[in-house]
């Protein structure tokens, strides 16, 4: 008896079939796969203070007023922790591609969409994404926070992405792991799928495919 095939990943609708012009991808959880929670791996590295202080206080980092490192060194001295900046940023170079994801990006360019990287990122690791990650050219528009001066869930991280596509909100389809960031997404008009951290590429196409599909 021969073997039965694997199933044809779902087709992606043609552009034009419908309103969605651009599809805005984040990279944590969605595009890369990060492995422990994000929280956890904070206090695990450096205590549940470290944690809760490094969350609270990180948004002048992805807005690109601040470097991580800057960041870092001002915790470890207030909170007296006994690993070292230098120990603490390994943290942020753990990450691992997925080629499934990576390839529904390519078949969503293919089939006429304007992909955009839509990530929340500090200087330091957007410059270890793109050199050891190779996200540099994976998608049409790259929207790092820190280069946009503003990070999700500002609703302003929205509007600049969509004036950066040429696009309006109902014509893209922002795709997240971040419920907050999903919610203000959709406040701003855009059409959104919450995807579930770490999830796989597999469940991204079929969550965009349905997701387009839903808006013929």
């Amino acid at each position: 008896m021969s073997k039965a095939q694997p199933a044809a990943p779902p087709a992606i609708p043609p552009v034009g079939t419908g309103p969605v012009r651009a599809v805005l991808l984040d990279a944590d959880g969605v595009l890369q796969l990060i492995g422990t929670p994000w929280r956890q791996a904070l206090a695990e590295a450096g205590g549940p203070a470290f944690a809760e202080r490094l969350l609270a206080e990180e948004r002048p980092a992805l807005e690109g007023r601040e470097s991580l490192t800057d960041l870092l060194d001002r915790l470890v001295r207030s909170l007296d922790l006994r690993t070292t900046t230098a120990e603490l940023l390994r943290l942020w170079r753990r990450a691992t591609p997925d080629p499934t994801a990576r390839q529904l990006v390519a078949d969503l360019r293919a089939t006429g969409y304007l992909t955009v990287l839509a990530t929340n990122q500090q200087w330091e690791r957007r410059q270890w994404m793109r050199s050891q990650l190779r996200y540099d050219g994976l998608c049409d528009l790259d929207a790092y926070s820190c280069v946009l001066g503003v990070a999700k869930p500002d609703p302003r991280y929205f509007e600049d992405v969509l004036r950066l596509a040429g696009v309006s909100a109902h014509e893209a389809l922002f795709v997240d792991d971040s419920a907050a960031n999903v919610a203000s997404a959709q406040g701003v008009g855009l059409r959104v799928l919450h995807h579930p951290a770490d999830a796989g590429g597999q469940v991204l196409r079929q969550g965009v495919v349905e997701a387009l599909t839903r808006t013929l």
